[in-house]
């Protein structure tokens, strides 16, 4: 049987608060609801809004607790399950050509989760762009070249990883973030460059008040890039995936 719960979406168009009472199924863990509106030919108000905005509240009897809802990749064994159980679905489905949504609620759990991982890779970023700020002022050519062959490696790999094995996730499972992936992917390349200005003028020893120009520039694109990808993706990471290790 289907539990009660009470959804609570942000508005697409107004960003207003909305509150639907919708029969949800916990199916090996999963909590899964159906964008059904009982086999109206419309997808309901309440699956628009999550497609702009993921994150909601559910309250059932006992508990409420933040969200993030996803589309999962395995929609059509789901709702194949949810038939199975709840036979009723199979009906609305058969009274509209469209495709009933299937919607996994991801609970937004407290322990440290990828989001959290993501958050902690930037402070030790951050770190070290400080540590390599000092350096321009009195550290020797050898230890700038290490420094920023270190820092420029550690950067790459760091967006590398995001572009090749998060990103993909996000964007399967969370449609409304497709654009902010679209800016975080174009900010990954115009700070690509500017590593790679800054590299070749460390070596080649050149003029320091340009080299300290140059990295500043760099350090004030990675601040808003960091601070803009916290803010909009780690709920999401947070929702889907346990911290690395």
């Amino acid at each position: 049987m289907p539990r009660s719960i009470k959804l609570t979406t942000t508005g697409a168009r107004t960003g207003r608060k909305h509150q639907v009472t919708l029969g949800a199924l916990d199916i090996d863990g999963r909590l899964v609801v159906v964008a059904s509106a009982m086999g109206a030919p419309k997808h309901p108000a309440w699956y628009h809004n999550i497609r702009h905005h993921p994150l909601v509240t559910v309250e059932t009897d006992t508990e409420t607790f933040e969200a993030m809802a996803a589309l999962p990749p395995d929609r059509d064994e789901l709702f194949a399950e949810v038939v199975a159980r709840e036979p009723g679905f199979g009906d609305y489905q058969a009274r509209t050509t469209r495709i009933l949504p299937v919607v996994e609620l991801h609970r937004v759990d407290t322990a440290r989760r990828m989001g959290d991982w993501l958050v902690e890779m930037h402070d030790w970023l951050r770190g070290e762009l400080k540590e390599m700020r000092a350096e321009l002022d009195c550290g020797t050519p050898r230890e700038l070249r290490l420094r920023c062959a270190g820092l420029c490696t550690a950067l790459t790999r760091h967006h590398t990883g995001e572009a090749r094995n998060i990103f993909p996730v996000l964007a399967d499972r969370f449609p409304a973030l497709a654009p902010t992936l679209a800016k975080l992917d174009e900010e990954h390349v115009v700070v690509a460059r500017l590593q790679e200005e800054v590299q070749q003028l460390v070596e080649a020893e050149a003029d320091p008040v340009r080299l300290r120009a140059e990295f500043d520039r760099l350090r004030s694109e990675l601040d808003s890039h960091f601070a803009y990808e916290e803010r909009t993706l780690v709920a999401a990471l947070n929702a889907l995936l346990p911290a690395p290790g």
